[in-house]
Parts: C-alpha cells; structure tokens; sequence
C-alpha cells in the first residue's frame, strides 16, 4: 500500500471518515448487548378495613307521672283527660354576633385633645445657659379644654431640661415634658408624660402679640462676665506665633529640597518653652469664653407656650396611690 495515500487531503478524509464507522459500530454494538433491566414486581395494595357503624334503636323516654298526680286522677273518674298535643315545639333560632365592642359614652372617657395644642405657662424659676442641670419649672396659667371637658386645668406644673442654642442665643427645651397636677380634688399628684417644645411668647402692653410670639426657644437676656477674656485670647495668640518667629533657624539641604531648621541653642529653647505656655494659655482662655464668658439668663415669670407635638390624652396619666392616713 502507497504510504503517500494516507498523508494526502484524500487519505486523510478517508481515514476520518473509517474511524467515524467503526466508533458508531462500537456503539450500536454496546447498545445492543445491554439488557434493560427486569421491572419491579407489584406490590399488592392491603385491604382498608373500614369502621363499623351499629345502629341501635330504643324507646322514647317518658317522664314519669307523680304519685299524687295519679292519686287525684283515680279519685276524680269524670274528669275528662284532654288529648295530649302532636304539634312539634317552633325551635327558635340561634344568632351569634361577633363584632367590635361599643365605646364607652363619653362620660366615661378621659378627656383627651387633638395634636399641636399651645398650652400657657409661665416660668417659677430662673434660668442660666451655663447652668444646664437647672430644671425649667413652669405653671400652666390657663385652663385646656377640647370638646367642652377641662384636659389641663390652671396651676398644673410643667416641668423639663433645658439646651443652649448659641446660634440663636436662646434657651431650648424640646422635651420630654411632665405635667403634674396640683388641684385640691382626687387628681392631685397625677402625672402625664408628653413630648413637645417650648416657644416664646411676647404679649405687648397693648394687649397684641409681639413680633417674636411663638418662635422656638425662650428668648432672655445675654451675660458676659469678662469683656477683657477676648483681648487676653488675641495677646496670647500673637505672643506664641511672635516667639516661634523669632528663634535662631539654619538651612537644611536634603531630599525635598533646602528646609529651615531652628538651632540647639539655650535662647531658642527658652522660646520654645515661652511658646508652648502663651499656646496653653491661649487654649485655656478660648475655651473659658466658650462655656462661661457668654451665657443667656431668662427671668422667673418669663411667659411661654408648650407646643405638645403629641396627642393629650389623661387615659395614660399615672395617678398617684394615696395611702390613708394611721389614726
């Protein structure tokens, strides 16, 4: 045989083509010799044994008759017995309702108001800004009513924490409040927990309301106990910087380039250390003036609105337990 043959474009299609016929022989061979495998034989269902149902059938039961009942019925032979009735009793009909319980009347409900109420008070106490642990205790100075009901009465206590706002100079109190109620009846101690703010409230003499009436926080007078404290802060400043400046420097060659490095003499370290105490100093004062060295006191008497950002309602008002007196 021409080896030439198989290494020609000829030879080579006609070896590809013997070796796919031989693979699908190959196959088919494989495919016949297998023997598909025997089905499971078939297992028989058991019997369900069903329940058995008896039926037993017995007399109607008859209320027995009193003895005295057939006493008097066998003294008495002319009384005529009437027929006893084969009419079925009207079964009457079973209706249950399942629906939501009925409100109690309105008597019975607590007095409640709607959100957003402006309740009047009235501070007791003054109030300092660099003091913020000073409780702000205040009177409701008008009665609350919604729907006709009386919710807080006059001379009820507001209390709360107060917060500086520096940016507006005025005294914050956005909550949580406490009302307690101070009335010679039965509630007399209760205590009702809201959240809302405080708003000022400018009433002018011509009985109008003024231009800052209703604005957030209360509105007092600004203290300042040092006006030197500023210049004090701007001296030590420019010492700190002027003895920086003045220290003995040489010229640094390096990597980055020349670079001005203060010398190890004792007058630069005497600067170095006069530096550090003025840079202290400065610090110290700045900070001085930040919490004391401006501050805002509001007044006792100071009239103001709290503006409940929730709904009153007295139902969760907790009620003081009074225990009675030991005679």
């Amino acid at each position: 045989m021409n080896r030439d043959f198989f290494t020609s474009p000829t030879g080579q299609v006609v070896l590809v083509v013997a070796v796919l016929m031989l693979g699908i022989l190959a196959v088919r061979w494989q495919n016949a010799k297998r023997t598909p495998a025997p089905l499971p034989a078939a297992k028989s269902t058991p019997t369900v044994v069903l329940p058995k149902t008896l039926t037993r059938e017995g007399a109607r039961f008859k209320a027995p008759v009193p003895a005295a009942t057939g006493a008097i019925a066998a003294s008495a032979p002319t009384a005529v017995t009437a027929p006893a009735s084969t009419e079925k009793p009207t079964a009457l009909p079973l209706v249950l309702f399942s629906g939501p319980p009925e409100p109690p009347p309105a008597a019975l409900r607590a007095p409640s108001a709607p959100f957003g109420r402006l309740i009047p008070c009235q501070t007791i106490v003054a109030l300092e800004s660099n003091r913020l642990e000073t409780p702000v205790i205040g009177l409701v100075t008008e009665d609350v009513w919604h729907d006709g009901r009386l919710v807080i009465p006059a001379g009820a206590e507001v209390h709360a924490r107060a917060a500086l706002d520096r940016t507006r100079e005025r005294l914050a109190v956005p909550g949580p409040w406490k009302i307690v109620w101070r009335t010679p009846d039965a509630d007399n101690g209760t205590e009702l927990s809201v959240d809302g703010l405080a708003l000022d409230r400018e009433l002018l003499p011509t009985g109008e309301w003024g231009p800052n009436d209703g604005s957030a926080g209360l509105r007092g007078q600004v203290v300042k106990t040092d006006n030197d404290r500023e210049l004090k802060l701007f001296a030590a400043t420019f010492l700190s910087a002027a003895t920086a400046a003045l220290q003995d420097t040489r010229l640094s060659t390096g990597l980055l380039g020349e670079a001005s490095l203060p010398t190890a003499t004792a007058r630069n370290a005497a600067l170095t250390g006069t530096s550090a105490v003025l840079r202290e100093y400065a610090q110290s004062i700045r900070e001085t003036i930040a919490r004391d060295g401006l501050y805002l006191r509001v007044p006792a008497g100071k009239p103001f609105y709290l503006y409940v950002t929730q709904t009153l309602d007295l139902g969760q008002a907790r009620r003081l337990a009074v225990t009675p007196a030991r005679p």
